[in-house]
């Protein structure tokens, strides 16, 4: 599928042109087992006094597979998801996060947390378009905080357009309650190495939470160990004596291996054959659902 992007005066080749580095599966699955997967957030409805969100970058001129970045956030605010700008196709992205900076940890993923990935179709038709990640990250950041982003598509041929810099670290945008910084670009996974880039895409968030109010969520799932390997235990015990469907979903939505069972303390599930990566473990119950990520070495 033909890679799109737009030039910009001076700028040569992009980086994905200039990159000469190939990553083996096997040093991708070693990469990707340092990192940590955030708990799900339990299914809730928030009351916020204001959901809005904050425009990076439309530029483009450059691009590879994703960007890292740092958001420095002046008021408490909750993290919804992000828009990007990619060519066309279909792509998962993935978001990753860390407590402080991300420089330092461009090639490394150790430290950083897995938040959720998606399926996204792309019809890219210049600079400026987005589309947007259809997650619900719901994630607080705490007000004098800095948190680094890693917003990354996960196969080789897409291509995440970004803008070249002037300075890492300088505001690329900014409002009352949060600045993103210029950050770095590059290849999938933790090989961003290319800088300064600025972020092409939207930050999506809420602020001013008054209230929380829980539905729609049946139980927690817990699943150790995680990361898994050759299989997973799944705690069931919240769901005790009741009719579930446990299934495992992979990051597009598909549905791996599904049971229909009575819940009863712990059940093993195998995952043999299933490429490193993330996946989800869905419980359904009384036409409620509740999910956890898992992560396969």
């Amino acid at each position: 599928m033909p890679s799109v992007i737009v030039s910009v005066a001076g700028f040569g080749q992009t980086d994905k042109e200039l990159t000469t580095t190939i990553i083996s599966a096997d040093q991708k699955q070693e990469i990707l087992s340092h990192i940590k997967v955030a708990p799900t957030p339990s299914s809730q409805k928030r009351i916020s006094v204001m959901c809005d969100s904050l425009k990076v970058d439309s530029v483009a001129g450059n691009g590879y597979h994703g960007n890292m970045f740092d958001l420095s956030v002046a008021s408490t605010v909750t993290l919804e998801t992000f828009s990007v700008s990619i060519n066309t196709g279909t792509w998962n992205v993935a978001i990753f996060y860390k407590a402080g900076t991300y420089v330092g940890s461009q090639s490394s993923s150790a430290g950083w947390v897995f938040l959720d990935s998606a399926s996204i179709t792309s019809t890219f038709t210049g600079a400026g378009v987005f589309n947007k990640v259809p997650v619900n990250l719901n994630l607080t950041l705490n007000a004098g905080s800095t948190y680094a982003f890693y917003v990354t598509a996960t196969s080789s041929t897409a291509l995440m357009n970004y803008t070249v810099g002037t300075t890492v670290g300088n505001v690329a945008a900014s409002n009352s309650y949060f600045s993103v910084r210029e950050g770095a670009g590059g290849a999938y996974p933790f090989s961003v190495t290319n800088s300064p880039r600025i972020f092409n895409g939207e930050v999506f968030y809420c602020a001013g939470t008054s209230s929380v109010e829980e539905y729609n969520s049946p139980g927690t799932i817990e699943l150790y160990p995680n990361p898994a390997d050759q299989s997973v235990s799944v705690d069931l015990n919240a769901f005790t004596g009741n009719n579930i469907t446990l299934s495992v979903i992979n990051t597009l939505g598909q549905r791996l291996q599904s049971t229909s069972m009575v819940a009863n303390g712990v059940t093993i599930l195998n995952l043999d054959g299933y490429s490193s990566g993330f996946y989800f473990v869905q419980v359904e119950m009384n036409g409620k659902t509740s999910t956890s990520k898992l992560a396969v070495k």
